[in-house]
């Protein structure tokens, strides 16, 4: 196995709801949420390049950028749903631990009691993933269908068991923390 995302033929909307773990869920909810950003700001030059605006498109289509907010919410759960601390979060973003941690971790509580009954992501997170592949591959966030590569479903913890991939060693990687007791990495 040389590369993960080579060896890995896993569908992920083929794979049960109840394989993603929270981590799996949070990643691919950040990968559609910057995807679907990517493809509004992509429309949004697209008008501005060609001079196709009314009066005041400007500034209403500008409200894009307020998503980032959203995005940034998406970011910081996948984050803490990973393990990562408070206080490299806010090291990361150039704030006291006390500041993200006051400022986010409601975020994160209303993230982690979402469920498939309010949550369509959680309902079907295959064909969530399976929209992220397509669109990382391609570019193109509303096209159906099943991109050549998997670069996010390979990755996932779901498809796991599929693949052989370690998931422990990729979470302690991921935190930090030694890998190979002998090497330590």
């Amino acid at each position: 196995m040389d590369n993960e995302t080579d060896v890995a033929r896993v569908d992920p909307r083929q794979l049960p709801v109840t394989s993603f773990t929270e981590s799996d869920l949070a990643r691919i909810e950040l990968v559609c949420s910057a995807g679907l950003i990517a493809n509004r700001l992509r429309r949004y030059v697209q008008m501005l390049g060609e001079d196709q605006a009314q009066a005041g498109d400007y500034v209403r289509l500008a409200q894009i950028y307020q998503a980032n907010d959203d995005l940034m919410e998406k970011a910081l759960v996948a984050e803490r749903v990973r393990g990562t601390s408070w206080d490299v979060l806010a090291e990361a973003l150039g704030v006291a631990p006390e500041e993200v941690e006051k400022e986010w971790s409601g975020v994160e509580g209303r993230w982690r009691r979402e469920s498939p009954a309010t949550s369509v992501l959680r309902k079907d997170p295959g064909f969530f993933a399976a929209t992220a592949d397509t669109y990382i591959t391609t570019g193109a966030p509303g096209r159906s269908g099943v991109g050549d590569g998997r670069p996010l479903s390979a990755s996932l913890d779901a498809a796991a068991h599929v693949t052989g991939r370690d998931v422990a060693a990729a979470d302690q990687a991921f935190a930090g923390a030694p890998v190979c007791a002998h090497c330590s990495r």
